[in-house]
């Protein structure tokens, strides 16, 4: 197992204190959305709803509504053939930010991109270094 920045150099990641990985760190600020930011609700009133409703299913700003948002790590994994990454999201996300993680499982020679979805009535708003969850190395003893 290696992990690479985004230049392809290898480096090293700092172990995490309460899982048997290491952690993941953004590497640049971001903000990820809170569905009631969508357009579709914005001037909504309870009179205009059934207009609103109307073309429900071809509505451009609801069909983006739950998309999730991906967050440069910077990060490339190599793995074994044997081997997976898992990642597990910070519970500061989850719980306090109301963060849903979408993907959770890499490959070798994937980039690390987890996706959240937001489910809180805020944007959140991450600062590069900020760890956002840890990776584990999960080895397979099934012959493949």
């Amino acid at each position: 197992m290696k992990f690479l920045n985004e230049q392809g150099q290898e480096i090293s990641l700092k172990r995490a204190e309460n899982l048997p990985g290491y952690e993941v760190t953004l590497s640049e600020d971001v903000v990820i959305d809170s569905a009631v930011n969508n357009p579709f609700f914005k001037g909504i009133n309870i009179l205009q709803l059934p207009k609103k409703l109307k073309g429900f299913r071809e509505n451009s700003d609801l069909k983006t509504l739950f998309a999730p948002q991906v967050l440069n790590v910077g990060l490339k994994i190599i793995l074994d053939k044997d081997e997976c990454a898992i990642f597990e999201p910070a519970e500061e996300l989850v719980i306090n930010q109301r963060l849903i993680l979408v993907n959770r499982i890499f490959g070798t020679n994937q980039i690390v991109q987890p996706m959240f979805i937001n489910f809180g009535l805020r944007n959140v708003k991450l600062s590069s270094k900020t760890v956002i969850g840890t990776i584990l190395i999960q080895k397979n003893n099934i012959e493949l």
